[in-house]
């Protein structure tokens, strides 16, 4: 089971967006940027993050790779 652990929250205040980012917990390099509901308060981040990853999960499912 693949651990991912919250390492900051940004918010742009410009498009009206929070973005958090996460790390691997046996891998610091690999990182993921999500965006989250922009007025997520701190106490709801993980639910937010546990949301965006999940949707993510099912996009990529059926996702397709172009390339040459």
């Amino acid at each position: 089971m693949t651990t991912l652990i919250i390492d900051g929250l940004n918010r742009d205040v410009l498009k009206k967006r929070s973005i958090v980012t996460l790390k691997w917990e046996d891998d610091p390099e690999k990182r993921l940027g999500l965006v989250v509901p922009f007025d997520c308060p701190l106490d709801t981040l993980r639910a937010e993050a546990e949301k965006a990853v999940r949707a993510l999960a099912k996009e990529l499912e059926s996702a397709t790779i172009q390339g040459p």
